[in-house]
């Protein structure tokens, strides 16, 4: 599938989530200093960014790779929230734009998890103090994300 494609698709599905994330957004003053806060606020950005901006690019995106990656967000859910299928859903939408579309990686950089590891960004590459090490975990999404092990 081209890229463009998929953007549009990735597109189409996020309006559903519109109402409801105008409304979190509302409702949730979360500390945007914490590692919650700042994932929220990224994947509020992103969404923000797919719904808003345009999209031409022509590289193919590998169906058996973004199938993976699927699978692999779908077993994350499984072990770690498995009621929440529509945020689940959300996320994978989320998490897709940003592997295959944007090329930016799974956290937002400058975020420093509580074991130390942390994303940042150098020039225009990303790097991930932590990958070397989640990489190596069943199902990683570490295997498609852009960051470079810093």
């Amino acid at each position: 599938m081209k890229s463009s494609e998929l953007f549009l698709k990735l597109k189409r599905d996020a309006k559903q989530y519109k109402p409801k994330i105008k409304h979190y957004k509302q409702v949730n003053d979360s500390d945007e200093s914490s590692v919650q806060g700042m994932m929220s606020k990224y994947n509020f950005e992103t969404f923000n960014e797919i719904l808003n901006s345009s999209y031409e690019g022509l590289d193919e995106v590998p169906e058996k790779e973004l199938d993976d990656f699927k699978s692999r967000i779908d077993h994350y859910f499984n072990l770690y929230a498995p009621d929440d299928e529509e945020f689940k859903e959300f996320i994978k939408l989320i998490s897709i734009y940003l592997t295959f579309i944007a090329k930016k990686p799974l956290h937002p950089p400058g975020i420093r998890f509580s074991n130390g590891t942390t994303v940042y960004k150098k020039g225009n590459l990303y790097y991930c103090t932590g990958k070397s090490v989640f990489i190596k975990d069943h199902l990683s999404l570490c295997k498609y994300c852009v960051c470079s092990r810093g």
